[in-house]
């Protein structure tokens, strides 16, 4: 049934996913990182003790988390034309307001309305792409609708801020920097109401006819494909174990990932001596991008496995270095002098930026792509529970990330930055093993085949 779409070579039907998908991404980007930025005016104008300031910096992935768990289960039960677009709306909703925020409450409502936008769309766009992708350039399309313009909006997010600060008093800037964040969404909002219904939910869950209106099935190759007629809970615990694992897989890239892009720009900047913006811009240009390009060029050569182990046993040497450097930087010749309280000095700065330009540049490319880029868990299970093992592979990680980001501040103080560092590379680790030893290969399958529906389809 499916075979027109696997077979096919890139079309502009599959461009205009990516650029509808990615700029949604590129919107909660933007406004995830935006945060960061203006963490300190932000805690200055509203009196931010330390626990607001971290349920407010953490307040976008609660509300992500159910936001997920909404949009996952509508869209497998009425598809996923309904629900793309109503993500963004609400991603312009929450933050357009912080606009007009005043206290930390009004603050945190917003950036929660902003989240559960985020979480939808978490849900939504992975899905999309990838039921609406050919085999042969399934992984690189995902990769480039989230990994490249997940980074794009973080560098958007820092010109912003640059250009704000030159122009705007500064009690005025920091929020029309959150409030940006609305523009970007506003854009494809009207262009994501337009994409139709992926062809996979008509014909496996609606089992109806597929005539699609873009050439990507050849004329009257829109047969009927059988229903899905196994009961939506029996499929779900099926593909329980592998959402599971994706979902461990990603709050275990989260916990390290999303608490260095959220602290990355206070806390590690600081440390080596460097700006919020100025540690963006070299973050992202010399190992972020670079790292995503890599990845795309092998993505669906090597292979997912591979990319996501190799990656992160360079994340892992970078960071044990990074964390031998801030505990003994003697070990690299350097003298005690060069470590001051509350960070590096000197040529120590500049070799430990180095040490984590290549653990972005190794993250970037494998498991930022891959776990980070939400490819497992879509790949992975049926058309039928697609959305709602997406919903809950996203909830369960924003749930987990929200209260490692809120904790991290009293773990920094209790474990100093070199012992923080030094758990994250044993995060790296234990990734390694789960990917290896428990999610299979996607590489060169369709998704049926993956899923083993194949043979429910070759049956009838």
């Amino acid at each position: 049934m499916f075979n027109e779409l696997d077979k096919s070579r890139l079309k502009p039907f599959h461009i205009r996913n990516v650029i509808v998908s990615g700029m949604g991404v590129f919107s909660d980007s933007y406004n995830l990182y935006a945060i960061s930025l203006v963490f300190f005016p932000v805690v200055m104008y509203l009196h931010l003790s330390t626990i607001e300031s971290s349920v407010l910096t953490a307040s976008s992935f609660y509300g992500a988390a159910a936001g997920a768990m909404l949009f996952g289960l509508v869209a497998d039960k009425i598809g996923r034309k309904p629900m793309y677009g109503i993500d963004l709306l609400l991603i312009f909703i929450g933050a357009i307001s912080q606009l007009f925020v005043s206290n930390f409450t009004l603050l945190f409502v917003a950036r929660l309305v902003l989240g559960f936008g985020i979480g939808g769309d978490y849900v939504m766009s992975p899905v999309i792409m990838a039921e609406n992708s050919n085999m042969k350039d399934r992984g690189k399309l995902m990769a480039v609708s989230f990994s490249i313009m997940f980074s794009l909006g973080a560098t958007l997010a820092a010109l912003v801020v640059q250009v704000t600060s030159a122009f705007v008093a500064p009690e005025l800037a920091w929020k029309i920097v959150l409030a940006f964040g609305a523009v970007p969404s506003l854009f494809v909002i009207y262009y994501r109401r337009k994409i139709p219904e992926t062809y996979r939910f008509t014909a496996r869950v609606k089992g109806e006819s597929v005539e699609p209106a873009d050439p990507v099935f050849k004329k009257g190759a829109g047969e009927r494909a059988p229903k899905d007629n196994v009961g939506y809970l029996r499929r779900l615990g099926t593909s329980m174990p592998l959402i599971l694992a994706g979902a461990i897989l990603w709050i275990l890239y989260d916990t390290y990932s999303s608490t260095f892009t959220i602290y990355g720009p206070i806390t590690i900047a600081a440390n080596l001596g460097l700006t919020p913006v100025g540690f963006t811009y070299a973050a992202v240009f010399l190992a972020g991008i670079p790292g995503t390009i890599v990845s795309i060029f092998l993505i669906d050569r090597v292979g997912r496995k591979k990319l996501v182990v190799l990656g992160y046993a360079g994340v892992f040497v970078s960071l044990v270095l990074f964390s031998l450097l801030q505990i003994n930087p003697g070990i690299f010749g350097i003298p005690q002098s060069s470590v001051i309280l509350g960070g590096l000095t000197g040529f120590a700065a500049t070799l430990g930026f180095t040490f984590y330009l290549f653990n972005y540049f190794f993250a970037a490319s494998g498991p930022a792509t891959i776990i980070g880029g939400t490819i497992i868990v879509p790949e992975l299970i049926p058309t039928k529970v697609r959305a709602s093992g997406q919903a809950i592979n996203v909830s369960i990680d924003k749930i987990a990330v929200g209260l490692a980001i809120t904790s991290f501040p009293l773990f920094l103080k209790a474990l100093g930055l070199g012992y923080m560092v030094l758990v994250y590379a044993g995060i790296a680790i234990a990734s390694s093993v789960i990917m290896y030893f428990i999610i299979p290969e996607t590489k060169g399958k369709t998704l049926e085949e993956i899923s083993r529906e194949s043979s429910e389809l070759v049956s009838h």
